[in-house]
């Protein structure tokens, strides 16, 4: 043993020690040390500082023959992993690795606390406390004897800071000091981990749809950048539901895949005819990968298949089910303006009924590029797509779309603002349709096709400001003149992108008002509109636009495939006011140039605040008004209400106003949540159905403990 340096720093004594394990130094107001015991006592704010270890105290006594370290009165031992443990009395040895403690509480990561009437250390690592009681929620200022509103009482617990776990031997689940389970064995994660290998809590109850259900899935934490789960859903009505899901982590990206299966019935047809088919093997996949190759590239793809439509629908345990699975594969660069992208495409639609085979896309190439603003203030486009389209039984097609424009402002003195845009748009077409004749029964053509358009467009602004003490209000009339050759839509191209076409507020303006690149929308077209709107000091506004468009060219083939109109169009417009942050409304119309009526509307709003929201959304579209489809009448209503800082509510419902009003949906979620623990309780109601998919009537119950886990029920 080396010899001991006592000296004094500031109005403190300190004193230092080289052992075997380490130098020990001791700072105290008052240090008195008997040579010929070996003891070292040290009174009044005491610190020791051995290895990574700091102890604190009233008083401290150290032998120095044993390496035995005694402390009284307000201890606080910091250990390496950032715990802190407090008590009355500890006695110490090994570089205070290993001892005894009494009334010993354990501050953990994340606040919780383990506290107990006495504990023993062993390896610095180990802590086996009796009598203890772990809770991490916090205790009442106003009333410290009170029960935290939940907590584990146990014989015997054992905190391992090595294995960083914690295990409980004949443990008492207490909410509110009221015992609610018990459990002869009980082991959890502590705070510090985020990942652990285990059971997580169990999910159980029962639905229209599969029965009884329990599953309790297993997490398998493979190593720091892999895991996995193993989560087998076990029903009374359809057997075991095989489940998993797989993830995992690189240096430049990550991959995840989760899936399931089963062999079970399915049962097809309207709810009057069912056909039954026994012991099929339904399941799904879902996957996902994203790498960056560089700063510029990156790939990766999405995956998104199901055995059949209904599947995800009927074993509703993974996610909300779309109406299309799109799978998607790419790759894509970014390079300043320029954007490219080599994608593919399969898709899988899920809506019930019979749906026409999905088409596949694959290569879709595309370029897109924005040049410098040069000397005059314009500025070049060019924009590239290739697309390869594979339609099982229907047809097959190649197509490449290169459209290079121009674009250049001018403002006047007089404060006119004038855009002008002009593009070249070259499209060539291969194609073999497997079927002579196209959905309206006309001939088609095989072969090579294609179209060369030039294009002009004439944005044209006058906008009047008028700012005053409160803000400024801004009118601003709007005329578009869009000149391009008429047609260009040959029989021999089919139409797979522009579809589904809605004249609205966004597109009102645009060149071609259809979505996608097969179908162009040609001849010469006036578009005029007015737009108002205010804006606050305050940070309000309130805005509107409306606005219309003639055509003075017909095109009869666009206006029947996708029912662009020729001649005037519909009114359209939207009004927005935001005048706080306690009142957001819109609303969205579409009105009929020949008869004045309304065929679409939309109004939407928010209404209240965090304590309390009233959400409204109504939607109403005209038979016929989108590609034929059925008149459109529903209303969406939801509120949000928050009390305190813990509790809130939220209502839902969905409605069918189309005759006599019918419901859609329904649903209702109560919330608890403090700083330790989550309630949610959800009951949700379903009308619609299907011959293998029943209405849903589910009530959920989950509770969440913080730093353990959580379980949920659904009790119907």
């Amino acid at each position: 043993m080396c010899g001991a340096i006592a000296y004094t720093v500031g109005a403190d004594i300190a004193w230092a020690q080289e052992t075997a394990n380490g130098p020990v130094l001791f700072t105290a107001d008052e240090l008195t040390h008997d040579r010929e015991l070996g003891l070292v006592t040290a009174r009044g704010n005491v610190e020791i500082l051995q290895g990574e270890r700091v102890l604190l105290a009233d008083l401290v006594s150290f032998n120095q023959k044993t390496q035995t370290v005694i402390a009284n009165g307000n201890i606080k031992l910091l250990e390496p992993t950032g715990e802190v443990i407090f008590a009355d009395y500890v006695e110490l040895t090994n570089e205070m690795k290993d001892g005894v403690i009494q009334h010993i509480s354990l501050l953990l990561s994340e606040n919780a606390r383990l506290v107990a009437n006495g504990a023993r250390r062993t390896n610095g690592n180990t802590t086996e406390l009796a009598k203890a009681v772990y809770s991490p929620c916090s205790v009442c200022e106003d009333d410290p004897e009170k029960s935290p509103l939940w907590q584990i009482k146990a014989q015997r617990v054992i905190h391992d800071q090595k294995a960083r776990k914690i295990e409980y031997r004949n443990a008492t689940l207490e909410m509110w000091g009221i015992p609610v389970a018990y459990t002869p064995y009980f082991e959890h994660p502590d705070p510090t981990v985020k990942r652990e290998t285990g059971f997580l809590f169990p999910e159980f109850g029962s639905n229209s749809n599969v029965g009884q259900f329990f599953r309790a899935p297993f997490f398998w934490s493979i190593a720091d950048d892999k895991d996995a789960t193993i989560d087998p859903v076990f029903t009374s009505d359809e057997g075991i539901v095989y489940s998993g899901e797989y993830r995992q982590r690189f240096n430049n990206g990550e991959f995840n895949i989760s899936g399931s299966g089963a062999i079970a019935d399915r049962e097809i047809g309207d709810p009057v005819v069912i056909e039954t088919r026994k012991d099929q093997f339904r399941g799904h996949v879902f996957s996902d990968a994203r790498f960056d190759i560089d700063d510029q590239w990156r790939t990766g793809f999405d995956i998104e298949r199901s055995t059949d439509q209904t599947y995800l629908r009927r074993f509703n345990f993974f996610g909300p089910s779309d109406s299309t699975l799109e799978s998607n594969v790419f790759l894509e660069g970014f390079n300043h303006r320029n954007y490219m992208a080599a994608n593919g495409y399969l898709f899988q639609d899920t809506r019930l009924g019979q749906r026409p085979d999905s088409p596949v896309v694959f290569p879709l190439l595309e370029y897109n590029g924005l040049g410098d603003i040069d000397s005059y203030g314009g500025r070049w486009s060019l924009d590239s797509n290739f697309r390869y389209l594979y339609q099982e039984d229907k047809s097959e097609n190649q197509r490449l779309s290169v459209d290079v424009g121009y674009e250049i402002p001018f403002t006047s003195p007089l404060g006119f603002v004038t855009t002008i845009e002009t593009n070249l748009r070259m499209d060539g077409y291969n194609t073999n349709h497997f079927v002579a004749r196209d959905e309206a029964g006309r001939r088609t053509e095989d072969g090579f096709t294609g179209r060369i358009r030039p294009e002009l467009k004439v944005d044209w602004r006058y906008p009047f400001v008028r700012p005053d003490s409160s803000g400024q209000t801004v009118i601003e009339p709007i005329v578009a003149l869009l000149v391009s050759p008429d047609g260009g839509n040959s029989p021999g191209i089919s139409n797979d992108d522009s579809v589904v076409v809605e004249i609205d507020e966004t597109n009102l303006l645009d060149q071609n008002r259809t979505p996608g690149l097969d179908r162009v929308e040609g001849g010469t077209r006036l578009a005029y509109g007015m737009r108002v709107a205010r804006y606050f000091e305050s940070g309000g506004s309130m805005s509107a636009f409306v606005g219309q468009s003639h055509k003075f060219t017909t095109d009869n083939v666009l206006e029947a495939e996708t029912g662009l109109e020729n001649g005037t169009s519909d009114i359209v417009g939207r009004i927005d006011v935001r005048p706080s942050r306690y009142l957001d409304v819109f609303y969205r119309f579409r009105i009929d140039e020949d008869d004045g009526e309304v065929n679409r509307s939309e109004v939407g709003s928010s209404i209240g605040s965090s304590a309390l929201n009233f959400g409204v959304n109504y939607t109403f579209l005209r038979e016929g008004t989108v590609d034929d489809v059925a008149q459109l009448d529903e209303l969406l209503l939801n509120m949000r209400a928050q009390w305190d800082d813990n509790w809130s509510v939220s209502l839902f419902t969905r409605q069918d106003l189309i005759g006599d009003i019918d419901p859609l949906e329904h649903s209702a979620v109560l919330t608890y949540e403090d700083e330790c623990f989550r309630f949610d309780a959800r009951l949700r109601r379903t009308f619609t159905s299907s011959a293998d998919v029943d209405q849903i009537d589910e009530f959920v119950v989950r509770l969440t403990f913080k730093t353990v886990g959580g379980v949920e029920t659904e009790l119907f």
